[in-house]
């Protein structure tokens, strides 16, 4: 059993390596509603790999192998562009042109001093407007490395970038603690 699942992992590894140049990953969108109005004020997006053999893969199984494997960093860089691109679409639509868009980022990706510059870098050669991105962060890399968290934070912030945390209510963030 151990072994089939080491196969596995590995298998997993070379497919996501490949599915990141071949473009099978896609971002799904769902909808955030304002529950006064009933009105869709934005979105979250969601990663979707659907590999031509294997079919539908789980974010519950890629997402931690591409944290293990280092593969999260360029899976993020791909995710942020892609939400960035959609974002400057709907800007062009009087429909969709309010929508805002939650981006879930890695501890890995927060961790990296130049996460900010990335960040920036991408919305400049995508002409997103920053007041409509949000990244969702993890609760995790706030506590391990606050000070250099918070500081990429403010860089960003003071360009329009809002911030949520993931997952709020468990760990060191709940209410309780």
């Amino acid at each position: 059993e151990m072994q089939d699942r080491s196969a596995r992992q590995i298998q997993l590894e070379a497919m996501l390596r490949h599915a990141i140049k071949r473009d099978e990953l896609s971002l799904h969108y769902q909808p955030q509603i304002d529950l006064a109005s009933g009105d869709c004020v934005g979105v979250e997006a969601l990663l979707r790999w659907k590999n031509p053999e294997l079919g539908q893969i789980s974010p519950g199984e890629f997402i931690p192998l591409a944290e293990q494997t280092g593969l999260i960093l360029p899976l993020g860089q791909l995710i942020l562009r892609a939400a960035c691109e959609q974002l400057v679409r709907w800007a062009a639509s009087t429909k969709t042109a309010h929508l805002s868009m939650a981006v879930n980022v890695s501890a890995r990706q927060c961790r990296q001093l130049d996460f900010a510059a990335q960040v920036l870098q991408i919305l400049r050669e995508t002409s997103a407007n920053p007041c409509r991105l949000n990244l969702e962060l993890p609760e995790r890399p706030l506590l391990g490395e606050l000070e250099g968290t918070v500081a990429r934070m403010e860089e960003l912030k003071r360009e329009g970038v809002g911030f949520a945390l993931d997952a709020f209510g468990t760990g060191y963030s709940s209410l309780a603690y």
